[in-house]
């Protein structure tokens, strides 16, 4: 059976090329997230996102009107689709209107990756 063909490493702006089942390349082996299935987890639910979140997000959402906060701190206006823990929940943060700002998935996604892995 033939080899698989080399892909880019999906580390965002990266353009090694890597084989096989790996999705980074050496040097980004250690951004890889490895997510838990429900299973391990639990649902959203059981994790506290029930519908009690779904309207304090709405809340948070309609506080910002609709905008990301870290991109209008940067001096650009982008649409929010998610809301984030300013601290995170699993580093004491609550789920209190004062933790909680609308952020676009960009900014979602670098923030997180920013943040110290839980464990």
């Amino acid at each position: 059976m033939p080899a698989r063909p080399k892909r880019p490493c999906k580390h965002r702006g990266c353009g090694a090329l890597v084989s096989g089942n790996d999705n980074y390349c050496e040097k980004h082996q250690a951004d890889e997230v490895k997510w838990k299935p429900d299973a391990v987890r639990g649902n959203r639910h059981a994790r506290g996102y029930g519908n009690a979140w779904v309207k304090r997000r709405e809340r948070i959402l309609l506080r910002d009107c609709g905008l990301c906060q870290p991109c209008r701190r940067a001096g650009r206006v982008t649409i929010a689709t998610e809301v984030d823990h300013v601290l995170p929940k699993a580093q004491g943060g609550s789920d209190d209107d004062s933790n909680l700002q609308s952020i676009c998935k960009v900014c979602h996604k670098d923030k997180t990756a920013r943040e110290p892995k839980a464990r």
